[in-house]
Parts: C-alpha cells; sequence; structure tokens
C-alpha cells in the first residue's frame, strides 16, 4: 500500500488538558465506545502522561520526545493486543488514533495531521483536588508535599505551557458539560470515520442507533466558528 493509502486511513484526535482533568481516562472511554461501535478498526490511545522522559521532571515540554511520539503516531496499523488482532477481518483497517495528555496539543506537528483537537478545561481548585485523589494523599506530610509541588511547578507549568495549547482547539470541553461534550467528540469522531469508509468505498458496519447526530461538524469551519460554538462553558 503506498503512503497516500495509509495517510487516507489515519484518524488522528488529539485530547490535551490540565493535570488531573482526566484526558487518559476519556480516551479510554473513547477506545472502548469505538471498539463497540466498528468491529474493523485498529485503535489506539497514546497517552503522553505515560511517556515523560528521564527520571527528573522539568516541569515543561523538555520532558517529552515529540519526534518519537510522532513516529508512533505514524506507525502503519500497530496492533495493541492479540484480541484486536482477531478482531479486524480486514487487510487494512482504519486507524483510529487518539493523542492525550497535557501536552497532547502542543507539538505543531502532531496538530497539523490531527482531524479533531479537544482540550478538556478545569478550574484550578478542581484540579488541585483531582489530583489530591489521584494520588491518594493520606496524611498530613504528604499533603504539604503535593502542594508545594503544586505551587512550584504544576501551577506554573499549567500557565506557560499547558492553558496556551487551548488556542488550537477545536472542541473546548469544560468539567461542567462533561457529558455534552463526550457526545459531541465522538459524534465528531464517527462522522470521520464515515467520511474515511465513504472514500475507501466500504459499506458502514456501524450500530447506528448508537450514534446521535449532534452537530453536523462537515457543514461548519471549525476553526472560524469555535469561540461561537464549541466552547462549550
Amino acid at each position: 500500500m503506498n503512503e497516500q493509502a495509509v495517510e487516507e486511513r489515519r484518524i488522528v484526535v488529539s485530547i490535551g488538558g490540565g493535570h488531573a482533568t482526566g484526558v487518559g481516562a476519556i480516551a479510554v472511554d473513547l477506545q472502548n465506545t469505538f471498539k463497540d461501535l466498528y468491529n474493523y478498526i485498529n485503535i489506539r490511545v497514546i497517552n503522553l502522561d505515560n511517556m515523560i522522559e528521564g527520571n527528573i521532571k522539568s516541569y515543561n515540554s523538555s520532558d517529552y520526545d515529540f519526534d518519537n511520539i510522532l513516529n508512533l503516531v505514524y506507525e502503519k496499523h500497530a496492533i495493541t493486543s492479540q484480541n484486536d488482532m482477531i478482531q479486524h477481518d480486514y487487510e487494512d483497517p482504519i486507524d483510529l488514533i487518539i493523542v492525550c495528555g497535557c501536552y497532547a496539543l502542543y507539538d505543531k506537528r502532531i496538530n497539523e495531521i490531527s482531524h479533531l483537537k479537544v482540550f478538556l478545561d478545569s478550574d484550578a481548585d478542581k484540579r488541585l483536588v483531582s489530583l489530591i485523589r489521584k494520588k491518594n494523599v493520606e496524611s498530613n506530610e504528604q499533603l504539604a508535599q503535593l502542594i508545594t509541588e503544586y505551587m512550584d511547578h504544576l501551577r506554573p507549568e499549567m500557565q506557560q505551557y499547558i492553558e496556551p495549547t487551548r488556542t488550537f482547539a477545536d472542541l473546548i470541553i469544560p468539567s461542567t458539560n462533561e457529558n455534552l461534550g463526550r457526545a459531541i467528540l465522538v459524534d465528531g469522531i464517527v462522522k470521520a470515520i464515515e467520511e474515511t469508509k465513504r472514500r475507501m468505498g466500504e459499506a458502514s458496519n456501524t450500530n447506528s442507533d448508537v450514534r446521535p447526530r449532534l452537530w453536523d461538524f462537515e457543514a461548519e469551519t471549525m476553526d472560524l466558528e469555535k469561540d461561537r460554538y464549541y466552547d462549550l462553558s
């Protein structure tokens, strides 16, 4: 298969957001959702938050090897498990690649190949509470250490490196509208898959009852209209 054909079968969705906003959880949720909807696509999750370089964090973009991450995105039809290999009956299925993490919208090259870019928004207080729960803080000493890390490193990192990537998002999902945002996100990905299938000339294999048409992403220009339509706050 030539490179152009491989590119046409690849759908990249990038989901960024602040610390402890649940970007990894929503990516896995989407992975499970689309495994139920389609039985012939490769679905991969690339979680940048699990790929921090080195033993000492710098709390900036240098913690990530974006060249390596980009190579993982371009990896042709990577099989993540034996179950996936058995599940796919097509020689060249569609690749749905979900890139997630605090810096998912940071790299220009990944943004350029992403069909949909999403930012999960949450206020600072909620992120701190979520961090405390995520770290299973049980003692005053642990709490003091976490707050120190948050004030000295995580909050400045959010302000200087992560928050600015919000401007690259096609869809901004605030914590107060997570369900609606997820539904629109699912619908947008479904449309991208259906358009790819039409180009490939393959028959639909979707349970249409599961996917309501919440928004016609093709009828609107997302970059021009996102301030009006796609910031759900």
